[in-house]
């Protein structure tokens, strides 16, 4: 047997030798055409699977070639595969290629040959195309005879994806109707008989698959198949191993999107090794166990593989085991060595194996709180604990030399022993006198858990009179109160709490009788959404705190009797607490604390959280009811009612029936834009007010509520009409008021007569009763007295103006009906000049007739006689050319229309005051006349002797 087999190998390699040297002198007989061209059809797989094979030489040299594959649905018709495969040749390997083909092989016949190719870079002049093989056909069903469907049994496809089917008819250009799901499908021929249809991106529609259905017409024949549509098979997502113990590895995995299909495309999942060549099957679609070996191999390299009927998926990880371990949760957990401050918490680990290390956590919990402690031990002990409190405790560890992931919590829950009780009890007390001394009411807050340290058992409390006669009480309670009596003298008392393992610290109060001021006056107060805002006044004498007390409804329990302490530097607070209900009136009392532990009362307040309405509705009434006013009367209970709030007085509320408010009072507008008038009253007492101003004919809607810092009680409606104004009292409303004004201008028009007719009536001046004759001598009555010219010395003559005067004008005189010269007169005569007695002396007033000059009028004498004139003489001519001048310097824009003209009669022979030889007597002709007006633009004539009307007084 070994001599053929190394003659066998001796004859191939001189069969490799000769076609070596056949390759180097004749390279083109180098080729190595397909033989044995085989095809068959998989039809599960619709693959048409194509075996062929080379000359043996091939074989030998390890060739690398290419094949051409050619593949046809007929021997003459165009290429529906032309596909290059490449392979390097091994011996005794069979040349094999599968066609997936889209159509079913069983709908048509396909035709293959191969033709090959040298592509091996030994051989580089040898890359050329052989021959082609024959033709080699897979038969179809098409030539059958028989009404088919392809595929045809139950068929396997992916959502979204594309499946192709063709029927065949019996003969040749049957009239055939395709349908899928109930739907006409268009067909393409493939040949007489074949026709082939598609459908595209088949959704998933149900479990049970859907139906393609081929029929013949007119007879009605069809075949049809089911088509089963499943979800895409995904690759696994997070696939990972790890251990617990060193014993088992667990593998999990994320699987994806489930098939939509379990039962009849079910997903397959294998696990595969590579170091140990070991395979399993898993039985569940997300998870895994690998069993470790004894001798713990560290390194692990795993594929894990998903499978089904339509595709396959895969997926690997490689790790060392040892770095991927998550421990089991601690076993055993105790703790021991429990005192009132300490504990030990002890406990196991899974797996013990000398080469892994562990860290573990622990984890505290007490009061909504947690510690936490980290340890590499497998016990730790537990400080600083308090006294008689439970507490819960966990434990979870992980690898020390490299973090996996931690174990499972392990939980102990213990309870620490007790201890004696820490601090002082927070104490106060309630006094009032009785007729044995004074009843004296104690108080005190239980310790909190932390300062208990234990369960209390009860109160001690210790009486130590402070007088003259020593006495000492000790008593116990189990409540946080007690009542004691006590006389006249103060007391020392000290309370302190007991549990099993001793006492507190002993709280001390000094009580001497009733120390309150019943003269503090009580204060209100206001409250805030926080609670009661409270102040005081620091007190000068020097304090240790300060303590406000007040109750908690109801008032007459034992635990609402409440007290807050504060430090001597705080003097304002404000007062919570959960109790406070609103429209509850709380009543705050405010101590002092001396050095000695003794309260004595600083101030008192009152006040509320929030006020409310009262419950009371007070009832009105109408009195006095007139045209303009009316009085409100009411009766309530608002002062007996519960106070809801501060009781501040009454609104009063009025809406007339017609318009809106138009009196004298404060506008209330509500919620619905209604505006009436509202009046207040913060007399509690008062039951009455009075409404003035109205309408008469009118009508009113009163309504009166109490109020309070809450708002308005209930008010009660009241409806009023005024009544319409008498004729009586209009009249005296108008004529009282009048007749008072006539009265008060009558009194004063009387008391001021005097100042008004001066102003309105002025006197005529009397001569007579002229202050000048009061300078003058008289010899006769002063009634008969003359004014003489001669008693008249005047010192000058002014002149206060003087209109403008024509050159062309001269000074003249009228008598009768002609100009004559004027006559002058002496104005003061002197010595034995002497005024004729029949003359009248005649002047113009130039101060009140600003004209004059333009007529030419000088003062003149006109005298009576004409017959007799007497010149002037020359201090009088002077005196007139002085005035004339001063009347040039006077503006002719001052002129008036009017001459004042007085006359003067010369003194009657009467006179025995004065007399004069050279003057004879005259008769009554001068007189003392009125002023004149005369017109300047008229002929003056002067009247002669005997018409001129005679004075009551002479002149001399």
């Amino acid at each position: 047997m070994a001599f053929f087999l190394t003659l066998q190998t001796l004859f191939l390699l001189v069969l490799i030798h000769l076609s070596t040297c056949r390759s180097e002198g004749l390279s083109e007989y180098l080729q190595y055409p397909p033989e044995s061209v085989n095809v068959s059809i998989h039809s599960n797989e619709q693959c048409l699977h194509i075996e062929w094979a080379v000359p043996l030489p091939a074989y030998m040299l390890n060739l690398k070639m290419t094949f051409q594959i050619d593949i046809r649905r007929s021997a003459n018709s165009d290429p529906v595969e032309d596909k290059n495969y490449t392979t390097t040749l091994k011996p005794n390997e069979t040349l094999q290629w599968c066609w997936h083909s889209m159509l079913p092989l069983q709908c048509i016949s396909h035709s293959v040959r191969i033709r090959s190719m040298i592509d091996d870079e030994r051989f580089p002049e040898s890359r050329n195309w052989s021959s082609w093989s024959k033709w080699e056909e897979s038969q179809g069903q098409d030539s059958s005879g028989q009404l088919l469907i392809f595929p045809s049994s139950i068929i396997y496809a992916e959502e979204d994806s594309n499946v192709t089917f063709c029927c065949i008819s019996r003969t040749d250009n049957d009239n055939m109707t395709i349908y899928f799901e109930g739907k006409i499908m268009q067909g393409i021929k493939l040949s007489p008989r074949v026709t082939m249809f598609e459908v595209n991106n088949i959704p998933f529609i149900r479990t049970t698959g859907s139906n393609a259905v081929c029929e013949l017409n007119p007879s009605g024949d069809f075949v049809g198949t089911v088509l089963y549509i499943g979800g895409v098979l995904e690759e696994p997502k997070n696939f990972s191993c790890e251990t617990r113990d060193l014993q088992t590895l667990n593998c999990t995995w994320d699987p994806g999107r489930d098939t939509l299909l379990p039962e009849r495309l079910p997903n397959n999942y294998t696990l595969f090794e590579w170091y140990s060549k070991k395979k399993i099957v898993c039985n569940h679609r997300n998870w895994c166990i690998w069993q470790l070996a004894p001798e713990v191999q560290e390194k692990y390299n795993f594929t894990l593989m998903a499978e089904n009927k339509l595709r396959k998926r895969r997926t690997s990880i490689s790790f060392n085991v040892t770095q991927q371990v998550q421990p089991k949760h601690a076993r055993k957990i105790s703790v021991e060595n429990i005192s009132a401050t300490e504990a030990t918490l002890t406990w196991q680990m899974i797996p013990v194996q000398k080469k892994i290390s562990f860290l573990c956590q622990i984890e505290v919990y007490h009061d909504g709180k947690v510690i936490q402690y980290n340890t590499s031990n497998s016990e730790f002990t537990l400080r600083e604990l308090q006294p008689y409190m439970g507490y819960s405790t966990q434990v979870r560890c992980c690898t020390a030399n490299h973090f996996w992931k931690w174990s499972e919590w392990s939980s102990k829950n213990f309870t620490t022993k007790e201890a004696a009780p820490s601090g002082s009890l927070d104490i106060w007390r309630n006094v009032q006198p009785v007729l044995e001394g004074y009843n004296v009411k104690l108080f005190w807050r239980p310790l909190p858990t932390f300062q208990a340290n234990g369960k209390i058992l009860n109160y001690s409390i210790v009486m130590e009179a402070l007088g003259k006669v020593p006495k000492v009480d000790i008593s116990f309670s189990e409540s946080p109160s007690t009542e004691k009596i006590i006389d006249q003298q103060p007391y020392k008392i000290s309370i302190k709490a007991i549990n099993s393992a001793g006492s507190s610290t002993p709280s001390v109060i000094v009580v001497s009788g009733d120390t309150e001021n019943r003269s503090i006056k009580e204060d209100r107060v206001n409250g805030t959404v926080d609670g009661i805002d409270l102040s005081w006044k620091p007190d000068p004498r020097g304090v240790e705190g300060y303590v406000v007390d007040w109750r908690n409804p109801p008032h007459d329990s034992i635990g609402g009797f409440q007290w807050k302490k504060f430090s001597p530097n705080t003097t304002n607070a404000v007062i919570k607490s959960a109790a406070f209900q609103p429209g509850v009136r709380y009543n705050f009392r405010i101590y002092g604390l001396s050095a000695n532990h003794e309260a004595y009362l600083l101030e008192k307040k009152t006040g509320y959280t929030r006020e409310l309405a009262l419950d009371c509705k007070p009832v009105v009434a109408v009195n006095n009811l007139a045209s303009t006013s009316l009085t409100l009367m009411w009766t309530d209970n608002c002062a007996n009612e519960p106070q809801y709030g501060f009781f501040k007085g009454y609104h009063i509320y009025m809406k007339p029936e017609a318009g809106s408010c138009d009196l004298d009072a404060e506008k209330e507008v509500f919620s619905d834009n209604l505006e009436v008038c509202k009046y207040t009253v913060t007399n509690t007492e008062q039951k009455t007010f009075n409404v003035m101003k109205l309408q008469p004919n009118s009508t009113y809607t009163f309504e009166v509520k109490a109020f309070t810092g809450g708002g308005d009680s209930l008010g009660h409606i009241l409806r009023v009409s005024t009544v319409a104004v008498e004729n009586t009292n209009l009249l005296m409303t108008i004529l009282f008021p009048l007749a008072f004004i006539s009265l008060l201008l009558i009194i004063g028009l009387n008391m001021k007569i005097h100042w008004v007719k001066e102003k309105c009536f002025p006197d005529i001046p009397d001569p007579y009763k002229s202050s000048v004759l009061s300078l003058l001598k008289f010899k006769g009555s002063i009634h008969q007295a003359i004014l003489n010219t001669n008693d008249c010395i005047p010192d000058a003559i002014e002149v206060i103006n003087r209109p403008e005067i024509s050159k062309t004008q001269g000074s003249s005189t009228l008598v009768g009906n002609e100009i004559s010269k004027p006559a002058y007169l002496y104005l003061l005569p002197t010595g034995k000049d002497a005024l004729d007695p029949q003359s009248c002396i005649c002047f113009e007033n130039f101060t009140y007739c600003q004209a004059a000059s333009d007529i030419g009028s000088h003062i003149q004498m006109i005298p009576t006689d004409p017959i007799r004139s007497v010149e002037p003489p020359e201090h009088l001519l002077k005196v007139e050319k002085d005035y004339m001048g001063s009347l040039g310097n006077i503006p002719a824009e001052e002129d008036a229309s009017l001459n004042y003209v007085a006359q003067l009669a010369p003194t009657m022979s009467g006179d025995k005051g004065y007399s004069s030889p050279n003057l004879p007597e005259a008769t009554h002709c001068s007189e003392y006349k009125m002023q004149m007006v005369i017109s300047t633009d008229l002929t003056l004539s002067l009247p002669l002797e005997g018409e001129r009307p005679i004075s009551d007084a002479s002149l001399d």
